[in-house]
């Protein structure tokens, strides 16, 4: 039996479908929901004799003890204070219950396979690092501007004379009581751009609006590359971002060219990342450009709007591997994720709002607006 620690957030149906393809298979999966630190969980660190040992209890963590053989960093969240706390003690007991948590994280299971590693986690993600590692590694990038400077801004979007492209660095979403407010990628003219003020306090990232035939969602799981093509310019809605299609986004089965797939396995490489989930757009003329890779991506979906473009069994697999050079075998396993998608959401349901959620404010997912209400 494999034990699989899969640090989440509440509610995940990710998570819900990978943990019930395990358990079926007979290997364990225990949840760890950040948020449910400090209010519903508990946790020790006890160094003594010369041996370190750790614990963490509170909901669904049953068997939280280790050791673990395979660590899914699928997507840590930070503690959720109670919100009597008062204000004047907030700042201390976010770092504390911060730095804490983070301990426990580094000493989960430092012999297990861990997807990704913890230690490449933070730079992996941020968007310089990945177009900078990204060049290096041989593939085309839209021409960018990450800044905070007013003047150099209205410059950059000026000098694109209408062809300019405004993105966060991660696409926040707020939650009201009837609506959602999320935050896409959005053309942007020297006459939409707020005062200098705001936009000293907001860096952004500027970019070329690049001509698209279509888009790719790459997910590669080891050396295992399943691309899907997103028709994002069949709707209006989603000719500048195709998380805006819902489900009426086709998506088809498709390749990278050999030297693309290549430079995906050194930007893989060069940022120690295991798993990712890569956007490119492709050009009316084939070119094929980097946008962003998303190391706890969402893939699923991939697969709910194209069964063709089997996920769930190769990522299962990819875990229960523990291999980083992981290839995938179809005849090896037959599960789909048609099979799991009701019954994860059924678990959810009767489980009930166990867990603290998240924060009002917080990181939307990477995946068609209308999936992500699932």
């Amino acid at each position: 039996m494999t034990r699989v620690l899969i640090p989440t957030y509440p509610e995940d149906l990710h998570v819900e479908e990978v943990a019930l393809a395990l358990e079926d298979r007979g290997h364990e999966a225990v949840l760890w929901c950040g948020t449910d630190f400090p209010t519903l969980q508990t946790g020790s660190i006890d160094v003594r004799g010369g041996e370190m040992g750790w614990e963490i209890s509170g909901p669904g963590l049953e068997g939280g003890r280790p050791p673990f053989d395979v660590v899914w960093m699928r997507r840590p969240t930070p503690p959720v204070l109670p919100p009597d706390l008062h204000p004047g003690d907030v700042p201390v007991a976010r770092r504390e219950c911060r730095d804490f948590l983070d301990g426990l994280y580094h000493l989960a299971a430092p012999e297990a396979f861990w997807v990704n590693p913890l230690a490449t986690r933070a730079r992996s993600e941020l968007k310089a690092v990945q177009l900078r590692e990204a060049v290096r590694a041989g593939l085309a990038v839209p021409p960018t501007l990450m800044s905070n400077d007013p003047a150099r801004i209205r410059r950059f979007v000026e000098e694109l004379q209408g062809r300019a492209v405004y993105k966060p660095f991660y696409p926040a979403q707020w939650e009201g009581e009837d609506r959602v407010a999320v935050l896409l990628t959005s053309e942007v003219s020297v006459d939409d751009l707020p005062e200098d003020e705001i936009l000293r306090l907001t860096p952004g990232i500027f970019q070329a609006r690049i001509d698209k035939a279509h888009e790719l969602r790459v997910t590669v799981m080891g050396d295992c590359f399943v691309t899907a093509r997103l028709l994002s310019q069949e709707l209006e809605a989603t000719r500048l971002d195709w998380r805006a299609a819902g489900p009426r986004l086709r998506v088809e089965p498709d390749r990278l060219p050999r030297d693309v797939e290549e430079a995906c396995r050194r930007l893989m490489g060069n940022l120690g990342l295991l798993f990712g989930c890569f956007d490119f757009i492709v050009t009316p003329e084939g070119e094929h450009v980097f946008l962003e890779v998303n190391p706890a991506g969402q893939f699923l979906w991939v697969e709910e709007a194209n069964p063709e473009l089997r996920l769930l069994a190769p990522f299962v697999d990819f875990l229960l591997s523990r291999d980083p050079a992981f290839r995938w075998q179809p005849e090896a396993n037959a599960i789909r994720h048609a099979d799991y998608s009701r019954r994860a959401l059924d678990r959810i349901a009767a489980r009930g709002p166990v867990h603290v959620p998240v924060a009002d404010v917080y990181i939307s997912s990477d995946l068609p607006a209308e999936a992500a209400k699932k």
